[in-house]
């Protein structure tokens, strides 16, 4: 007779959950200023400012202001972030 281990294939949650409906999304990215967000897990910095990079080439007139945060993203850097910017756009990476 053989045993059989079931384990669990689901993370645990870091931190406290707090679902948040989607934001309303512009008609367009000209003249917006567009927040990356980074949770600092590993290469997320790296793919926001890849994705800012191309936000830039397709929309020249564009801002874009990284917030570094930690995970989850503190609320007072994503007020801040509320306050700065029109649009955000948030990483996990690994």
């Amino acid at each position: 007779m053989y045993a059989l281990e079931v384990m669990n294939p689901v993370a645990p949650t870091l931190g406290d959950v707090e679902a948040t409906p989607p934001a309303p999304r512009p008609a367009s990215l000209e003249g917006k200023t567009i927040g990356l967000v980074w949770n600092g897990k590993a290469n997320g910095d790296v793919a926001l400012k890849r994705a800012g990079e191309l936000i830039r080439r397709r929309v020249p007139d564009v801002s874009l202001k990284f917030y570094s945060g930690a995970l989850p993203t503190p609320k007072p850097i994503m007020e801040q972030a509320k306050r700065e910017v029109d649009v955000a756009i948030g990483c996990t990476a690994d």
